[in-house]
């Protein structure tokens, strides 16, 4: 378990995270959950803009109990890419405790 924040477990599973993913990009930026794809690219197919991309940060941060920097965000393109994100700065995480 996290030290940081009891209810978020390190150790997920690439299928936990895009079902935690989804689960809030459906309830929290009503994303119809048919368009949840690895390929669905963010701005043109998903219609997140830069303030969603913030808005993504702080849930990141809440869900996962990670911190992404804007720079790091700048890089993920589709939806496959923040799956990708995710797991590996959780792994980061994991190698650091």
């Amino acid at each position: 378990m996290n030290l940081h924040n009891p209810f978020v477990i390190i150790n997920m599973t690439k299928q936990e995270i895009i079902e935690k993913t989804n689960a809030f990009l459906v309830d929290e930026y009503e994303k119809d959950p048919a368009l949840l794809k690895p390929e669905a690219r963010f701005r043109e197919d998903l219609d997140l803009n830069s303030l969603d991309y913030m808005d993504l940060m702080v849930t990141v941060k809440r869900e996962f109990d990670i911190m992404p920097v804007p720079a790091e965000m700048n890089l993920v393109v589709t939806l496959g890419d923040f799956y990708d994100f995710i797991e590996k700065k959780l792994n980061e995480t994991v190698q650091t405790k």
